[in-house]
């Protein structure tokens, strides 16, 4: 093992969330070191969509912005559709950014290492100690291991958070795991709109199709079961359902609202803060989780920011600060649960009672 290095902060995960966190402690001129499982650049299952007013306002005032090679063809998509059976088609008009997430969280770490902060990236987590106050945390690559310790640790290592698991051993967790299929050529569907699909004329399950650069994505939860109705509902647009696609991937997404909205979970513990995905801060109905991911990780920074200028607790002042968007999240899990009801109404009626709910996401996101 080699001999042990120490930092004021360890940040775990090198997700938007993670980066923000790492980059806004080394400004701050803590010694910061971010750890990434995978070898960067690496690639992430998400729609890489730059969606919600945290986000947008994060990122530019974080880390400027976006470059034009961080993000696809197109850049900027004009917004959403929804399709559900033979209803009319909602849009709604939102312009969001459109990028490659290996692309985005890549540029945003160099702009963390830019700051300061020192990066390990193609090294895992093998386990986490809290004691005396600070914490011990084992890394390790291919069979060699290191240890380093820090005075506080940021979890923004994602559904199956180590860091997670290692302060809640006994935290029971749900998990959904989304699945993306990407094909090569175009639908004849606007590359410039994000399709969302409801083909039983329910909530869920749900797919959508978008376009980046030269490929389609399919994406969604339930593909399997809707294998089937994919294949009718994509035929008029020009897709054959016996093409294969060029890859197909997953990821997992931690279901943690009635936890935390409850108290069952708090996402700190001493002086580890759980942050994005990891503390299942990600939003309903969309599941958008990188402007949860990124404000959750300043208001973690900002925490422990605090605690070394005055020596407040950082966990309670982190919980404290949480309390806002657990308040939104709570709202819209109300929405949420309306539009089960929603679809009594028919799908005319389903349609734009979820282009409203998906405005209300993207437009509730202040402070």
């Amino acid at each position: 093992m080699k001999n042990s290095q120490v930092f004021e902060v360890i940040v775990v995960g090198a997700g938007p969330g993670g980066a923000a966190a790492a980059k806004r402690c080394a400004d701050h001129g803590l010694k910061t070191l971010l750890v990434e499982k995978k070898q960067l650049p690496r690639d992430k299952v998400c729609s890489g969509m730059i969606m919600g007013r945290w986000a947008l306002r994060i990122i530019e005032e974080e880390f400027g912005e976006i470059p034009e090679s961080v993000l696809t063809n197109p850049p900027l998509l004009a917004g959403h559709r929804f399709y559900v059976g033979d209803a009319e088609a909602q849009t709604l008009k939102w312009p969001t950014a459109l990028s490659w997430r290996k692309d985005l969280d890549f540029w945003m770490v160099q702009k963390a290492v830019k700051s300061g902060v020192d990066l390990k990236d193609g090294v895992r987590v093998a386990d986490m100690k809290p004691e005396n106050g600070k914490c011990r945390v084992f890394l390790r690559k291919a069979k060699e291991t290191e240890e380093v310790h820090a005075r506080f640790v940021v979890g923004a290592d994602g559904a199956a958070s180590v860091v997670r698991r290692s302060i809640f051993p006994e935290l029971k967790v749900r998990f959904s795991g989304p699945i993306r299929e990407c094909y090569g050529g175009a639908l004849n569907l606007p590359k410039d709109i994000f399709h969302w699909f409801f083909p039983k004329s329910l909530p869920r399950p749900r797919f959508n199709v978008n376009h980046k650069d030269d490929v389609f994505l399919i994406e969604g939860s339930g593909l399997s079961e809707l294998r089937g109705e994919i294949g009718e509902t994509l035929s008029p647009y020009g897709f054959d359902p016996d093409t294969k696609p060029i890859w197909k991937d997953g990821c997992t997404i931690s279901l943690l609202h009635d936890d935390l909205l409850s108290g069952v979970f708090k996402p700190a513990e001493r002086n580890v803060l759980l942050i994005g995905d990891a503390a299942g801060l990600i939003l309903p109905i969309t599941f958008e989780g990188i402007g949860s991911a990124l404000k959750s990780g300043i208001q973690a920074s900002d925490a422990i920011i605090k605690h070394f200028n005055d020596e407040t607790q950082a966990a309670s002042s982190y919980l404290k600060s949480l309390e806002p968007m657990l308040q939104t999240i709570g709202r819209l899990c109300k929405v949420q649960d309306a539009l089960k009801s929603a679809s009594n109404g028919g799908p005319d009626f389903l349609a734009k009672a979820l282009r409203d709910a998906y405005r209300e996401t993207l437009t509730i996101q202040e402070g």
